[in-house]
């Protein structure tokens, strides 16, 4: 039975790969790939909502800007965080803006081990002046069902035996699947309700990696995006494997989300 595997991405002062024992596990070295897996680079302004974390000042999520005051990212991105860095405004992760936070919110059933409930919550130590390329995305209150479009985007890693994330925000197209069909890969009894996964659309292997936990899964992404997901997970045998990647519903927090914030 294959596993899970956190997206996010330990890292030092500059956000290089190090794999302290218990934080992350390193997926196994494979083959080479460009950009997110084989995504492409976003244009400035594409994806105005996303944000880049260091947390900590030791791993490295992805997020989205909910509100001038609020970002939400996956539960394991704030388990544990005291501080972050908020990196806003530009594709090039060195050349935005930074804000900083310490207030987090995990959801209070999140469990590590099944990434259960893998939802979080950061409230920006001053609020944002939203405008041009930096924006609030909408959030969904309907289900996402199997086979839509779905748009990620992250810095992540590039290919499983990458060292660094990428410098330029990249995404990838790809399609949900049912929960039971994810399900064959990872275990029945592991894929909850509140999970979707996502797979490539075309035989050429699509798929989040490490560093982009957090991240934004939006629909419409061109003309009126809609957050239906967090980035969540992939199989431990690594990004390129071709198995499904996991992510944390939005819609199944809706109420969880507007309770804590007021989004």
């Amino acid at each position: 039975m294959f596993r899970f595997a956190f997206l996010y991405l330990c890292a030092s002062s500059v956000w290089a790969l190090s794999s302290p024992a218990g934080i992350y596990k390193v997926p196994p070295f494979k083959l080479n790939g460009p950009r997110i897996i084989n995504g492409e680079q976003a244009a400035e302004g594409q994806f105005p909502w996303q944000v880049g974390l260091n947390v900590n000042g030791f791993w490295f999520c992805g997020g989205s800007i909910i509100s001038e005051e609020w970002i939400l990212t996956a539960g394991h991105c704030v388990d544990g965080a005291e501080s972050a860095e908020v990196v806003i405004g530009s594709t090039d992760i060195d050349a935005g803006e930074t804000v900083t936070a310490s207030q987090f919110i995990l959801h209070e059933d999140y469990d590590g081990d099944l990434i259960a409930n893998d939802i979080g919550l950061i409230k920006l130590d001053k609020p944002l002046t939203l405008s041009g390329n930096i924006a609030a995305v909408n959030l969904a209150s309907e289900e996402l069902n199997a086979d839509v479009d779905v748009t990620v985007s992250g810095w992540g890693l590039t290919s499983d035996d990458s060292l660094f994330i990428s410098q330029y925000l990249n995404f990838v197209e790809l399609v949900t699947i049912t929960n039971e069909k994810c399900g064959e890969t990872y275990g029945q009894d592991l894929i909850r309700p509140e999970m979707v996964c996502a797979t490539s659309p075309v035989s050429q292997v699509k798929s989040t990696c490490s560093g982009d936990s957090g991240g934004p899964v939006v629909i419409n992404a061109d003309s009126d995006p809609v957050h239906v997901a967090i980035a969540s997970f992939v199989g431990d045998t690594g990004c390129e494997a071709g198995t499904p990647s996991g992510y944390t519903r939005t819609a199944y927090y809706r109420e969880w989300i507007k309770t804590n914030t007021g989004v």
